[in-house]
């Protein structure tokens, strides 16, 4: 009975993405792979100091993330992870100016900057690609604007390089403040309780239409 419900569950929680056109596949290896990095992050033992609260607070729950949670995880409808695409339309004005114009970058607390960097990249070429492809799925998918989205897909592969080596220490995963939740879903993804992790997942994209829409507000 498990080996055929699981498969079903993560099939029905993100069955929009196949009508739209869109493979899930690189966004599943990209949430795979940052869920992966903040297990090996909390792993470390940072100091209080250092480590962000989701991950000092959950870190027993990170560092026993098995290879299957964190596939069942990855398999959310949306990314699990935001470089702070609604400020999209900025990366547009600064495209033609150099790294070292940019604003003093910020250590960040959740990845290392290597990490960050090459995450951060792939992150913005797929999303590049999807804005261009289907607009509308790159807003739900990346809990964006249409303006944040359009001003993406506008952007050039050099722009994008760009904004990949300035936004880097922007990477998070989405809605780090919120302990609980994550708790939740690492408890639901640890414990192979699919239809309760489905509920978790349907429930962030509810939260995403409600963050956009009210980002759609003047």
């Amino acid at each position: 009975m498990t080996n055929h419900r699981a498969p079903r569950a993560r099939e029905d929680g993100r069955h929009w993405l196949p009508s739209q056109g869109v493979d899930p596949a690189p966004l599943a290896e990209l949430n795979a792979e940052c869920l992966g990095l903040l297990a090996a992050r909390a792993a470390e033992r940072l100091s209080a100091r250092d480590a962000p609260p989701l991950l000092s607070v959950l870190r027993q729950q990170w560092t026993e993330l098995s290879t299957q949670a964190v596939r069942r995880l990855a398999d959310a409808p949306y990314s699990l992870f935001d470089i702070g695409f609604a400020r999209a339309p900025r990366w547009l004005e600064n495209r033609t100016r150099g790294v070292s114009d940019q604003e003093p970058r910020v250590a960040n607390p959740f990845f290392d900057p290597v990490a960050a960097h090459s995450v951060t990249r792939r992150m913005l070429v797929y999303a590049w690609h999807l804005a261009r492809s289907r607009p509308r799925a790159a807003c739900l998918v990346f809990g964006a604007t249409l303006p944040a989205v359009e001003s993406l897909a506008a952007c050039s592969l050099s722009a994008l390089e760009v904004a990949a080596e300035c936004n880097a220490d922007a990477l998070r995963p989405r809605w780090s403040q919120q302990i609980p939740y994550w708790h939740e879903l690492l408890l639901a993804a640890s414990a192979g309780t699919d239809s309760r992790l489905k509920e978790l997942l349907l429930g962030g994209i509810q939260r995403l239409a409600a963050e956009t829409l009210a980002a759609h507000c003047p």
